[in-house]
């Protein structure tokens, strides 16, 4: 049985990588200045013979909605955080103006919004499809497990059982984030 709790602990710890990954791959499609200033953050700036997030070198500000400034605390790495940013290939092109930088995010179109949904759609069939390949090969280690008929039945309709929840997390956060990006 130790070998069975084993394979639903294993289960259920990768399927919720995958929803965790899901998330941070649609969290990545920006719709205004917010979510944008999150990524930002993130992006590592080589700088001092290191990497650092942008967040440990800078002050990022959201102006408003749609434009955000950068401001170094060192001034002489601002053409390595502007490098890092276009590097970041997140749809936008930073302007350096000396002692700092801003971003200006275009506006997103209706038509914009349509192929964010399709992409967003894409990723997250791709995720019930890893999250059920998981249940499948979950299930053929429960097959091969010396155990009963029955115990073995059980243990695969409670992998099952975690498929469809994790299944019904990920549309649930698929409608939340359509809901989210048609709604502004």
């Amino acid at each position: 049985m130790d070998e069975l709790n084993d394979i639903f602990s294993s289960c259920k710890k990768d399927m919720e990588n995958i929803l965790e990954k899901l998330k941070k791959e649609i969290h990545r499609i920006r719709l205004g200045s917010k979510s944008v200033s999150s990524f930002l953050g993130k992006i590592k700036i080589k700088c001092y013979g290191t990497f650092f997030p942008l967040i440990e070198v800078a002050n990022i500000s959201i102006i408003d909605n749609m434009n955000i400034s950068i401001d170094p605390w060192d001034r002489s790495i601002i053409s390595d955080i502007d490098k890092a940013i276009i590097n970041a290939n997140l749809g936008f092109i930073p302007t350096n103006k000396g002692d700092s930088i801003h971003i200006h995010l275009p506006i997103i179109t209706e038509e914009s919004r349509k192929n964010m949904m399709k992409k967003i759609k894409l990723q997250t069939e791709y995720a019930k499809v890893l999250v059920r390949r998981i249940r499948s090969k979950n299930n053929q280690y429960i097959r091969k497990l010396k155990i009963s008929e029955d115990v073995s039945k059980t243990g695969e309709n409670r992998i099952q059982k975690m498929t469809n929840e994790y299944i019904q997390k990920i549309e649930n956060f698929f409608l939340h984030k359509e809901k989210e990006i048609l709604r502004i």
